[in-house]
């Protein structure tokens, strides 16, 4: 294999592939363990393997494509998710598969290869939902008016009836009731015209109870009747600085969640409280919040989550419905939710037992609003931040949003952040650990695609001296562990912006 063909295969966006007619892999490059997570020589020997990563929900459609690609000498196109065996993360390859035939006709295997389309399906159903719901939005405004109308004459009926008649009337009590559950539907109908008219993006001071209270009633209202809902208040009031519209959007997409995983009768239950402390959780995103912080609990009795997919659900795509059923995206627009207002969101599960989400978020000190205000006249800057998971990760991701920055943490997969172009980053924030080099491929990558941004290695429970020298010599800057918080970000702001 000659060095260009080679280079090919490091920068191809997919996996070129040549299978032998048991389904064992005669070529294959190492992007194949990279989605996949096994190693490249299983897939040289094991016939099963394919059917290890295969999304279950697609195995069956994909063994007919390969079944009609066999026969198909033009090559056949199809779509199907691949999981990843120790992350459980979903991908979405396009596949092109054409039989490879002997002289006489017979099988020899086939060729093809996958392309990743995660990134692209994801923004083809945000396009899909976004346009959807704009023409709902508009159809279902129109029949509430209408609807509305119709209510309003039996309201005006009823109450013309019963100003007619005697209170002891053989009429009297069914008019009262007429009158009692037109109003509710009136109620119904105006609260999903508000629903409708309310917009994301306005950021202002609310109380959780008082937003919990008010998806309870809607929530009680659409699930099923076999599912008991309760919901549980802290008795003070919980001051929060959010987007309220959106915080509701996702208390309902969790409800809805966890009334899909309970087939039977089961509970669902709100909680809220108020934390001086917050307790660890092993599956979380996000970062810790400010001190004091509240939290909502959305539990439920129902099926629960496979521990082997517990840290991949609030990956963009992940699912285990069948590709025509559910986005994936209801938890991946939580985790945006709750990153962006500087909090966390984690989860606790237990197949046949149930799973409870718990929302963080900082409680307000009603100085937000100002601190947002003179954050929004200056420039915010895109930072990529990497390091190995763990609290100083996620103190560190904290303390720069706080500071005006747009943080996407990476962690150990930056290099797929970096690789896939979405977005400019002003800088790449490496977190480095004593003796650590796991990252100095990423660097390679930067130095060697010429990416314009700059590479910052601030250290972590070690001194400079400590840090592998072919890192540093590519680090166009260094702040020391102990280096005081005011001064990391007067260093920052300098090397990002040196007119300063």
């Amino acid at each position: 294999m000659d060095a260009s063909f080679e280079n090919l295969l490091e920068h191809w966006p997919g996996v070129l592939f040549r299978q032998r007619p048991d389904l064992t892999f005669d070529f294959a490059p190492p992007r194949l363990t990279e989605l996949t997570g096994l190693a490249l020589d299983r897939w040289h020997c094991d016939p099963e393997l394919l059917w290890k990563v295969v999304h279950e929900q697609d195995a069956e459609d994909f063994r007919q494509q390969i079944q009609h690609a066999a026969h198909a000498a033009e090559g056949l196109h199809h779509t199907f998710r691949l999981r990843h065996a120790i992350t459980g993360r979903v991908t979405y390859l396009s596949e092109f598969r054409r039989p490879l035939l002997d002289a006489s006709g017979q099988l020899n295997g086939y060729e093809g290869f996958w392309v990743d389309q995660t990134r692209q399906t994801v923004s083809e159903k945000r396009l899909a939902t976004a346009a959807w719901k704009e023409t709902l939005a508009l159809l279902t405004l129109g029949l509430a008016h209408d609807f509305n109308n119709v209510l309003g004459g039996i309201l005006g009926l009823s109450e013309s009836f019963l100003a007619q008649i005697p209170s002891d009337h053989p009429f009297h009590e069914g008019l009262v009731l007429m009158k009692r559950n037109t109003h509710q539907a009136a109620q119904l109908v105006q609260r999903i015209v508000q629903l409708h008219s309310v917009k994301t993006g306005h950021h202002g001071y609310h109380d959780l109870n008082t937003i919990t209270t008010a998806s309870a009633e809607l929530i009680g209202k659409i699930i099923p009747k076999r599912i008991q809902f309760s919901t549980r208040l802290d008795p003070q009031p919980l001051s929060l600085y959010v987007d309220d519209v959106e915080l509701q959007q996702v208390i309902i997409n969790l409800s809805l969640n966890a009334a899909d995983a309970m087939t039977d009768r089961g509970e669902l239950s709100f909680t809220t409280s108020l934390h001086l402390q917050r307790p660890h959780r092993e599956y979380q995103v996000g970062a810790a919040p400010r001190l004091p912080a509240v939290c909502l609990r959305v539990t439920d009795t129902g099926s629960g989550i496979k521990a082997r997919h517990l840290g991949s659900i609030f990956e963009p795509f992940f699912t285990t419905k069948p590709m025509n059923k559910g986005s994936g995206l209801g938890l991946y627009n939580a985790r945006l939710f709750i990153e962006k207002h500087h909090g966390a969101i984690a989860v606790t599960s237990t197949e046949g037992v149930g799973t409870t989400f718990e929302l963080w978020l900082p409680q307000a000190d009603f100085t937000e609003a100002e601190n947002a205000q003179e954050l929004s006249s200056r420039r915010r800057r895109r930072l990529l931040l990497a390091g190995q998971p763990g609290r100083a990760l996620d103190s560190t991701a904290e303390f720069l949003r706080q500071h005006n920055y747009h943080v996407i943490v990476g962690a150990t997969d930056a290099e797929e952040h970096l690789r896939s172009g979405d977005g400019a980053f002003d800088a790449l924030l490496v977190l480095i650990e004593p003796q650590d080099a796991s990252f100095l491929p990423l660097l390679q990558l930067v130095r060697k695609q010429r990416l314009p941004l700059k590479i910052i290695l601030q250290t972590v429970g070690c001194n400079q001296d400590e840090v592998d020298t072919q890192i540093l010599g590519r680090a166009d800057l260094v702040i020391p562990a102990d280096l005081p918080q005011e001064n990391i970000l007067k260093q920052l702001a300098e090397a990002l912006d040196p007119s300063r």
